[in-house]
């Protein structure tokens, strides 16, 4: 029965139904004999909600004063997947490579696939955030690799949206655009509205840089609006920011300010460093840009 109220936290946190994880895990964490799995997906659900400095904290604080039984692996992988995974977002990048490798390295030992492939997912988002873009990609193909041992639908589309999402970056649009559509099937066959939300952004971003603002203002709106209902600050601010983007090509240098501008309010308060200095450098860049059209 354990094992089932584990899997079902797990299973709704992978679908980004945050409200169903957070309360399957509340549930069975008043008798679990291990808490562990559903602490892990408790502070998963408010690293999602924003708070990600106050998740690696308690992260750190609980396995100081109750750590995992040495048996427990992955439990034992998961905290430092965690820990490393919140570090690398708050800028630590050191720390977060090294308990990454520990994790990594745990993983491998104790032949658990499918948590490799977790700690594999951080890893790639973390040199992706460093635009290590070479890498980030290296490690989604290692992911796609392994979806096929496991099976399912979560690992497959996680790693056919990174490798679109690494193409996107580098301004490989055409490249990028197959992939994407490739993860958004997988999603859209599963009804994982807020990893739908996410391909839309990412492929807004590509039918910008194909000259095609309509399309991408359009699949930004949906992004927003899925992202806005359900409370993930942290990407609903990349998308007010891309919406920002769409404006500035459109020579709108106001309205895409106030956009730069609330995504960089949400950026501070979630402590997003790499987004903090997007969007101040898109804010001074279309001030600039403002600036120069009145000359």
């Amino acid at each position: 029965m354990e094992q089932l109220d584990k899997n079902l936290a797990r299973d709704l946190l992978r679908r980004y139904d945050l409200v169903g994880a957070a309360t399957a895990a509340t549930a069975a964490i008043e008798t679990a004999s291990n808490p562990w799995p559903y602490r892990l997906v408790l502070l998963d659900v408010q690293r999602l909600k924003g708070k990600r400095a106050e998740a690696l904290k308690e992260l750190e604080h609980l396995a100081e004063i109750d750590p995992p039984h040495q048996e427990d692996v992955e439990s034992c992988i998961g905290i430092k997947k965690l820990r490393g995974y919140y570090a690398g977002l708050l800028g630590r990048y050191k720390l977060s490579h090294q308990l990454l490798l520990d994790a990594e390295e745990l993983a491998h030992s104790a032949n658990v696939i499918e948590s490799l492939a977790e700690v594999y997912q951080c890893q790639a988002m973390i040199h992706f955030l460093q635009r290590s873009y070479a890498e980030s990609d290296r490690i989604f193909r290692l992911i796609l690799n392994l979806s096929r041992q496991i099976g399912g639908w979560y690992f497959r589309g996680s790693a056919l949206w990174g490798i679109g999402k690494t193409q996107m970056i580098q301004k490989h649009y055409q490249e990028a655009i197959p992939w994407l559509q490739q993860s958004l099937a997988v999603f859209e066959n599963e009804r994982v509205e807020l990893s739908m939300a996410l391909v839309w952004s990412e492929m807004a971003v590509c039918h910008l840089g194909l000259g095609d603002d309509r399309q991408s203002l359009d699949l930004l709106r949906r992004a927003e609006a899925v992202q806005h209902e359900n409370g993930t600050v942290a990407n609903y601010q990349i998308v007010l920011g891309n919406i920002g983007n769409v404006y500035l090509y459109r020579k709108d240098y106001p309205t895409s300010i106030s956009y730069y501008q609330r995504a960089l309010t949400i950026a501070h308060e979630i402590k997003d460093p790499v987004s903090i200095h997007k969007w101040t450098y898109n804010t001074s860049l279309a001030l600039l840009r403002m600036r120069a059209a009145v000359d």
